[in-house]
């Protein structure tokens, strides 16, 4: 697979980089004929030399710009495109690919390998290809000049490549490590300051600390070898440049004293050696540069590669206006080979309030993520209306549902980025009024200084637990849905604003004709559903009123008592 490509504006920076090359190889000429002149007072044929080596310096330095523009501008948009379509597929990968990733490591590749491939599309193939084009412009300059001091010159090439070779061959291997260590600690970073709160509660520090010390201190290891490795190449290249050119100066020198060579051939052949280690140097790089490149061409292969979620394609199914009846018939789903929901059966109608009860552990969340399809089902079906789950696309299956989950969903912005969140139609600032005095936000709200467009810092940290989760009601039930499915939503209020959020949304139920699905410990909130199911051991084992469920089933009524005690402490 291709991640980045040769396009023509790339192309016309590099031909125009071979340009700035040639005029660059023609300079030395100029100055050996400029040296071999017997006279060099300001008129005649010096004057026109000098006044040629300046256009050349003029021209290679407007052309030298126009190609490090064209190509630095195509590969920050090929790298634009290359981003873009990593953060498509990311948000398009299945939740089940998350659940084993660390957020930062996908960052990373995103940034820091999508820099790597930049760095080869823009630096190393054009210095490569100018490389080449001025070592052999090079050499056939210096064998029409002298081919003597050529072959002496030629030393340079065995003797870098003896140096470059083994010794790029260990960059490579740790450059690839570096790029792996980089994303690991970009990960255990990242995590680390996003549960801030968690670890100075816990009084984790030094834990932490120990945890990102580690990879610091190994990715401060492998700078170490390549630092060696840097160490060793650079010295090493510069004393076998700098024995070659006194080997030059000296054989030179002799050649100019015995009339075999003039001097201004030597100086042209000195300004060639100069002029080429540069080059050579990029050509006995660009194989440990390839490597790396591919290396992290791999890794963002992988996140491409990925099989990502069909969130549309298929063509939308219309639904009848009115009630809808959501069943679940005989659905097991398995976390990596490990059952987690046996034969599940279960229905929610329009304007009926259901809820999903059992102890710790026992599926209701993945239940509830089942029914959204952010995990698929191992057997069974889930089905609207008798019309199967699976028929309908996925961005229409979830625009049938609302979800307000447990843990904190508040993004970084303001309460109106917050609010319409994933709407598709416009919604007015009084709409937005409504959802927040529905959830008893409103006044909080208007006290701010810029009302709905202020903002609630990162992950919602402006705002209180409970506030969060009222946000996330306002914004779930500003959405077009025929299920309100909530998890937990109503864990950080007190008694009380619960007890007024919940009448507000059975209204809420009334008016929308809509189902509403709910996972709750609390008594409270789950004793007025029309009907509970009880789950136990990955399945449902009863369902009913909860008197009913209390009269007939030993397990819910010692549930509820676990429930009455809990609650008491």
């Amino acid at each position: 697979m291709k991640l980045l490509k040769i396009t023509p504006r790339l192309l016309w920076g590099i031909l125009l980089s071979m340009i700035a090359s040639l005029l660059n190889l023609y300079l030395p000429l100029l100055v050996r004929h400029f040296i071999n002149l017997k006279q060099f007072a300001w008129s005649g044929l010096s004057k026109k030399v000098l006044l040629l080596g300046g256009l050349i310096l003029i021209g290679n330095l407007l052309v030298s710009s126009l190609s490090d523009y064209l190509i630095s501008s195509e590969g920050d948009r090929q790298v634009r495109q290359l981003r873009l379509r990593l953060q498509k597929q990311v948000l398009r990968l299945p939740q089940k690919y998350f659940d084993q990733q660390i957020s930062g490591n996908l960052t990373s590749r995103i940034i820091n390998d999508v820099n790597v491939l930049r760095s080869f599309l823009t630096e190393t193939i054009p210095a490569v290809v100018t490389g080449c084009l001025t070592i052999l412009g090079t050499m056939l300059i210096t064998f029409s000049l002298d081919w003597k001091l050529t072959l002496l010159m030629l030393l340079v090439f065995p003797i870098d490549g003896l140096v470059t070779v083994p010794l790029g061959k260990i960059s490579e291997v740790i450059a690839d490590q570096t790029q792996s260590s980089l994303a690991a600690l970009t990960g255990v970073t990242s995590e680390s300051i996003k549960q801030i709160k968690t670890v100075k509660l816990n009084k984790t520090e030094e834990d932490v600390f120990a945890k990102n010390a580690r990879e610091i201190n190994k990715l401060y290891r492998l700078s170490l070898k390549g630092d060696r490795i840097a160490a060793m190449i650079g010295p090493l290249q510069s004393m076998l440049s700098f024995c070659l050119i006194m080997a030059v100066v000296l054989y030179g020198t002799l050649r100019v004293k015995s009339g075999s060579l003039s001097t201004g051939t030597l100086g042209a052949f000195m300004m060639y050696f100069f002029q080429i280690i540069g080059p050579i140097n990029n050509v006995a790089l660009f194989y440990s540069d390839r490597k790396q490149m591919l290396g992290a061409t791999r890794k963002i292969s992988e996140i491409i590669n990925e099989t990502a979620e069909e969130t549309a394609g298929k063509e939308q199914l219309a639904v009848a206006p009115g009630s809808s009846l959501l069943r679940l018939d005989q659905v097991s789903f398995a976390y990596q080979d490990l059952p987690v929901l046996e034969k599940v059966y279960l229905e929610a109608r329009s304007g009926e309030k259901i809820a999903l009860v059992g102890a710790t552990g026992a599926g209701k969340t993945t239940l509830a993520n089942v029914i959204t399809r952010l995990y698929p089902v191992a057997a069974g079906r889930i089905s609207l209306n008798g019309q199967a789950s699976t028929d309908f696309s996925l961005e229409q299956w979830r625009g049938f549902f609302s979800v307000v989950l447990q843990e904190n969903t508040i993004i970084s912005g303001s309460i109106r980025d917050n609010l319409t969140l994933g709407l598709n139609r416009k919604v007015t600032d009084q709409e937005l009024w409504d959802a927040l005095a529905l959830v008893r936000l409103e006044e909080y709200a208007k006290k701010l200084p810029k009302g709905l467009d202020s903002l609630l810092g990162e992950s919602g940290k402006q705002l209180s637990g409970g506030q969060r989760q009222r946000m996330q009601i306002a914004r779930a039930c500003l959405r077009d849905f025929k299920f309100l499915l909530l998890d937990e939503a109503t864990s950080n209020l007190d008694a009380d604003t619960e007890k007024i959020i919940m009448t507000a949304l059975d209204r809420l139920k009334r008016t929308k004709n809509c189902g509403q699905i709910t996972i709750a410990h609390r008594l409270a909130t789950i004793a007025n559903s029309d009907r509970i199911y009880f789950i136990k051991n990955k399945t449902v084992v009863a369902s009913g009123s909860h008197e009913e469920l209390l009269e007939k089933v030993p397990d819910y009524r010692r549930y509820v008592h676990e429930q009455q005690l809990k609650e008491k402490r």
